[in-house]
């Protein structure tokens, strides 16, 4: 009984580690998908905001009303959540590790508008989202070494 208690005891350890390696794995991907989640948010705002802000001469006065825009205001917040997200990643694994990563954001933003704007994507611009996709893969293929 004695051994089996020690056991235990030696692999908390382990598994605390092992789980703060997920958390930051977690928190990379989060950091990213909340990018660009931020990203299309604001444009969405943009887009609903063109019209108003045509009417206004001054830079300032575009910009209060881009930023009145509720849209806006919430990618914003949540790009604030994945810089978050990014500052813990950051502090847990190399960031010749997790920079790579956020390349990811050229992929999720082209698809996004695509998908939400019925933006036209002329085909080198999706041969350069491949390029992107094989890169981070070469890149992420060396491991994580490094990780704190």
């Amino acid at each position: 009984m004695n051994s089996e208690a020690a056991s235990s005891t030696e692999m908390a350890p382990v598994l605390v580690k092992t789980r703060a390696f997920q958390v930051a794995d977690l928190s990379v991907l989060g950091s990213v998908l909340l990018a660009a989640l931020g990203h299309l948010m604001i444009k969405a705002g943009l887009n609903g905001a063109a019209n108003a802000a045509a009417m206004h001469a001054s830079i300032v006065e575009r910009l209060v009303v881009y930023f009145s825009q509720p849209y806006v205001l919430l990618g914003l917040t949540i790009y604030g959540f994945g810089t978050a997200m990014w500052i813990f990643a950051v502090s847990k694994r190399d960031i010749s590790y997790v920079f790579p990563i956020t390349a990811l954001n050229y992929v999720l933003v082209t698809l996004g508008g695509k998908f939400l704007f019925a933006e036209v994507i002329p085909l080198k611009r999706w041969v350069g989202v491949a390029v992107v996709i094989i890169g981070v893969a070469l890149m992420q293929s060396a491991g994580r070494k490094g990780s704190r």
